[in-house]
């Protein structure tokens, strides 16, 4: 055997090489969170602004990509037919990463184009690398169910959640200090820093590399797509879930426009919106090792369901933002409590799709998931960058924040299908919140029970 390449096997994993697949997913978390927080949200909406991107492009540039949703059903096709998971996810992680050049390099290539062109091609490029990413990510989640022990997958999520938190706050308001230093370099700056994400995302590929690469257990239909699909929809428990995640989905409405709102309309800084956003993130990385453990003792079903109705009005909380000095004084605190939930929606999330789905088909499975939750989305935010104007239109003021108060009820309908999910050995979600205080006290009443 190849000792740079660990062994494909059918049996069960070693201690070690689980020990070294969860340690090497930690240092993945963390160095993915480097490149999304150098290459996504933000960044990439001000790259687009500086383009010349209008609101109406800005939805277009989420809805067109999340359609590369559908590439997940083919990755799917291949693993059950016994692809190998770990080179799927190395080639496609790494394709992934390679297309930010083309990202890079379009405003030089394309400098005697119109912005509506540019902007176009942007589009473009970035659907090609939404591809990889579906393809990296279908392989992997796969593969990480064979990986990691079904006793262990909560903290396991709690914790991957937490170190890649930790990391990306600390990099979002670096990076955006970065911006706004060297803004007078204009379009040039987010290349810089588009490259220096890259870095992170390579060497993030790298990391599979050592990692086991276990033998798919393979659908019994042999990898036909049919067959697979029509089997995840008679997977009840999966429909429930599958639900919930449409619903919650919808959001992508406002998911191109909290950070046009911010940065455009109010004219606050990239510190400044790195800086808010990462209250965020000090909440989730705290709370999500913490969510793993209630969800090790109580099931995913009570903490996705309590968080949910937790986050449901949050976005309403945008009425009285109309200012930088407001956006500082009511987003701030909010964004402290928003984490707390998140990291519980996340960790009680992730783990409650490996219970639903079996390890046969599974790929297929999270693929049927993804797709139908992601396609019925899709139009959201192109929906969004019109909704000012529909409103306008009959007579109502409006600016981007009605997307943001639209969210509010798409998460309440999603906390009350949460409700109709079934988890065999859950248990209830009004027992699980009565005795959260006394949990969060005392952390030590969450051993897991015998």
């Amino acid at each position: 055997m190849d000792c740079r390449r660990p062994e494909l096997s059918d049996q069960k994993l070693s201690p070690g090489a689980i020990e070294r697949a969860v340690k090497l997913s930690y240092a993945q978390a963390m160095l993915s969170s480097v490149f999304v927080a150098s290459t996504g949200g933000m960044f990439i909406i001000g790259y687009a602004l500086k383009l010349g991107a209008t609101n109406v492009q800005l939805g277009l540039m989420t809805t067109i990509p999340m359609c590369a949703v559908v590439t997940q059903l083919l990755a799917s096709m291949f693993i059950e037919r016994g692809a190998s998971r770990r080179r799927m996810t190395i080639l496609a992680s790494m394709l992934n990463v390679a297309g930010w050049m083309l990202i890079i390099g379009l405003p030089y290539v394309m400098i005697r184009a119109g912005a509506d062109v540019r902007i176009g091609a942007l589009i473009g490029v970035i659907t090609l690398v939404t591809i990889f990413a579906h393809v990296a990510g279908n392989a992997r989640g796969s593969w990480v169910g064979d990986l990691i022990p079904a006793e262990r997958r909560g903290m396991f999520f709690g914790r991957m959640i937490m170190y890649s938190g930790i990391i990306g706050a600390v990099f979002a308001v670096i990076e955006g200090a970065f911006l706004d230093h060297v803004k007078m370099m204009g379009i040039g700056a987010f290349g810089w820093l588009f490259a220096f994400g890259m870095v992170f995302g390579l060497t993030n590929a790298a990391l599979f590399f050592p990692q086991s690469d276990v033998k798919t257990e393979t659908h019994s239909s042999g990898g036909r797509l049919p067959t697979m699909i029509l089997e995840a929809f008679r997977n009840r428990a999966l429909l429930a879930v599958m639900a919930y995640g449409f619903l919650w989905s919808l959001q992508s409405i406002a998911a191109p426009f909290y950070a046009t709102y911010v940065l455009r309309d109010l004219k606050v800084p990239f510190l400044g919106l790195g800086l808010v956003n990462s209250m965020v993130t000090i909440t989730l990385l705290a709370s999500s090792p913490f969510w793993g453990r209630v969800i090790d003792r109580y099931g995913c079903r009570p903490v996705l369901t309590a968080c949910t109705i937790f986050f449901a009005p949050v976005n309403l909380a945008w009425i009285w933002v109309n200012s930088a000095q407001t956006f500082y004084f009511v987003i701030v605190p909010i964004n402290l409590l928003v984490g707390f939930a998140i990291g519980g929606i996340s960790v009680s999330l992730s783990t409650l799709l490996y219970k639903v789905t079996p390890n046969a088909g599974r790929s297929a499975q999270f693929a049927v998931y993804s797709t139908v939750a992601v396609i019925l989305s899709a139009p959201m935010p192109s929906i969004g960058g019109h909704l000012p104007a529909w409103l306008h239109s009959l007579g109502i003021h409006a600016d981007l924040r009605c997307t943001f108060y639209a969210c509010a009820f798409f998460v309440a309908a999603a906390a009350y299908v949460s409700r109709y999910i079934q988890e065999p050995g859950s248990r209830g979600t009004s027992e699980m919140v009565s005795n959260l205080p006394g949990h969060i006290v005392k952390p030590s009443t969450l051993r897991r029970e015998e």
